[in-house]
């Protein structure tokens, strides 16, 4: 073999092994160091063979063969400092094969060093490589740096198997944080499921670090990017406006684009909708999809999904999906976690042939009930209307005196029960003195109990039929809650089914919440029918015509109750009369004679019996054609149709 072949031999092994690790770069940094370790293991081995071999052949005798083994010891060391001892064998320079194995064992001394400090010390260097050249086939990319931050990113890396999954190879994740920020401490974090850090400044900020990525490239056209902003930083607002003007001076895909922003106020809400919905001639300005989310809200969902209240024992469902008796709530704490679990269970306690009553308990309830009740005016338990969405009675006792105790001795039933204080073990203890209540009366129904826990709660333990606690923010910080939301995807089916126009991202945030709030129901639905989900899905028809019509009474107390919680009121005769003169007048759109959100009046906020009667009037004022019962029986028959298409 020539000088020039071997030359050529050496050339393509180098580029083969440099090729190699600048690919695992930027895929699998895990892989590397598995890679480095095998490297470190082949050369100290293969090293200390052939140092030991070379050091005893020139040596005989127990003492010769000690000082071999240490020689070899010590030369194999040398191996990682880039030295050789070449040199000293004679065995060495006669046997050409041996000669061969030599500097193998050191190339790989050689490429194990580079690689492992590349690895261990080069980190910046291999983020680089990943965020630009990494082909991964999703992007995430989260400002934020806190560990709600950290366990979401986690869970995006591992699909949700935190504690024993690996990290997935086709997703990237990305940390965006501020120059005041601790990235390096924040790196050691996130290096166990292969995250990155980038740190914004002037010159790095938002864009930069989006183009680097390679949002808007063609060639990267098919790259998935989801971006999520966490409530913590107070530049949320004009993040959302920097990312959308740059998708849109990109021209990137609305399909390959998710927004996804962490609110804590309505006033931040309302404000990131704003921008959502901000139009220019009459069209969206920024066609993306904005998903606004609260940590409370997917919390209580949470809640709800462990124990709805259609699983309330007490209440005993016939086969035509009605009860007998009302269903009883009563809530300790009437902060905001207890206000929105009372309004959850509102949405979602709604059933034929029951009143939703309800016990408010709080020291402080006199000023809390007066703001309640303003933003919440058909909830205010002395209005005098035919809905009664809940009975509400408000109490300023607490919890652990005697006074209590004695009005639970005057309810015959409760079904649901939320604790709720801003203390977590004062929450616990009254949980516990409510159980030994009844168990000490030996109450054959006992209430569930769901106790609020802010600083966490017990990830892995089993909820029990009597009791939980939710605030784990282990359990809702994941991949299939925030980013692939089971109830966004049925909630998006609800508005295929129905012609899916206009696209769902151009929907405002109160249509989007409707659709979900009736995709929330369809388990209770299904529960109600006595059908299982995935029976349900490949049936023609979802029930017989006498429990169909059941279901869809059920419906519209759901829809009522919605509404009722969104804050919204029954419009008049009187106001659709005026609503259709300013229609005339081209001062609204007719749909406001029938629903006005600016005033948030609604013509369809009645009992079921009333509905025929308003279709009726709604129709000879407008000249339209309209059932209002007809939307309700529809949602029912299309149950099958709705799970069909959020399995796609």
């Amino acid at each position: 073999m020539t000088f020039h072949m071997l030359w050529l031999i050496t050339i393509l092994l180098i580029i083969v092994f440099t090729g190699g690790v600048l690919f695992l770069m930027p895929r699998d940094r895990h892989k590397m160091l598995v890679i480095c370790g095998c490297l470190i293991a082949i050369s100290v081995g293969g090293g200390f063979v052939i140092y030991s071999y070379s050091y005893l052949a020139t040596g005989a005798g127990l003492a010769d063969t000690l000082s071999a083994a240490l020689r070899g010891i010590f030369s194999t060391a040398r191996m990682f400092i880039i030295n050789e001892d070449y040199g000293s064998f004679v065995v060495l320079t006669e046997n050409v094969w041996l000669q061969i194995l030599f500097w193998f064992f050191h190339v790989m001394a050689l490429f194990a060093i580079q690689a492992a400090l590349i690895s261990l010390f080069g980190w910046k260097i291999i983020d680089y490589f990943r965020l630009r050249f990494g082909w991964h086939r999703e992007v995430f990319m989260i400002k934020g740096s806190d560990s709600k931050a950290l366990l979401l990113g986690e869970n995006i890396a591992t699909h949700d198997k935190m504690r024993n999954g690996r990290p997935d190879r086709n997703r990237l994740i990305v940390f965006l944080l501020d120059e005041d920020e601790d990235a390096k401490k924040t790196y050691e974090k996130v290096f166990c499921f292969g995250g990155i850090i980038q740190v914004l400044n002037r010159k790095k900020d938002l864009s930069y670090y989006l183009n680097k990525a390679g949002l808007g490239k063609r060639k990267l056209k098919k790259k998935e990017f989801h971006i999520i902003l966490f409530p913590n930083n107070k530049s949320s607002l004009d993040d959302v406006q920097h990312i959308v003007e740059y998708a849109k001076g990109k021209k990137v895909n609305p399909e390959h684009l998710d927004i996804f922003v962490f609110t804590e106020t309505e006033w931040d809400r309302e404000s990131i909708e704003a921008i959502s919905q901000a139009k220019e001639n009459d069209i969206r300005k920024y066609p993306y999809t904005i998903h606004i989310i609260n940590e409370i809200d997917l919390l209580l969902r949470q809640m709800i999904e462990i124990h709805h209240p259609v699983t309330c024992v007490g209440l005993n469902f016939d086969k035509e999906g009605v009860t007998a008796r009302d269903f009883t709530v009563m809530v300790i704490g009437f902060g905001t976690v207890g206000q929105q679990a009372f309004l959850r269970l509102i949405m979602n306690g709604q059933f034929v042939g029951s009143n939703m009553q309800a016990i408010v308990i709080d020291k402080e309830i006199v000023h809390k009930q007066k703001h309640f009740v303003h933003c919440y005016p058909l909830l205010d338990p002395d209005l005098n209307s035919s809905l009664n969405i809940c009975e509400i009675k408000f109490m300023g006792i607490d919890a652990r005196d005697k006074e209590f105790f004695d009005l639970l001795d005057g309810i015959t039933d409760v079904d649901y029960i939320i604790v709720a204080s801003s203390d977590d073990e004062l929450n616990k203890d009254t949980a516990l003195d409510i159980r030994l209540y009844y168990e000490r009366r030996k109450v054959k129904n006992l209430p569930f109990i769901a106790v609020f826990e802010k600083n966490g709660g017990l990830y892995l333990k089993k909820h029990d039929e009597a009791k939980t606690r939710f605030g784990c923010r282990e359990a809702i910080y994941k991949h299939s809650l925030v980013i692939n939301d089971e109830v966004n995807r049925m909630a998006k089916a609800f508005h295929e089914v129905y012609g899916g126009t206009p696209p769902w991202y151009e929907l405002d945030w109160f249509t989007q919440e409707s659709n979900r709030a009736a995709a929330d129901f369809i388990p209770a639905m299904l529960k109600l029918a006595r059908i299982k989900e995935e029976d349900a899905e490949n049936m023609p028809a979802l029930v017989d015509d006498a429990l169909a019509e059941i279901l869809a009474q059920t419906e519209h107390l759901r829809w009522n109750a919605f509404h009722a919680v969104m804050g919204y009121q029954p419009m008049t005769m009187n106001k659709m009369h005026q609503q259709y003169e300013s229609y005339l007048k081209k001062e609204f759109p007719i749909s406001y004679c029938r629903k006005d959100p600016i005033a948030k009046l609604h013509i369809c906020l009645v009992v079921w019996d009333e509905l025929d009667e308003i279709s009726k009037a709604y129709n000879e004022i407008t000249g339209e054609k309209r059932d209002f019962k007809k939307y309700d029986r529809d949602i029912i028959e299309n149950i099958p149709k709705f799970l069909k298409a959020a399995s796609k």
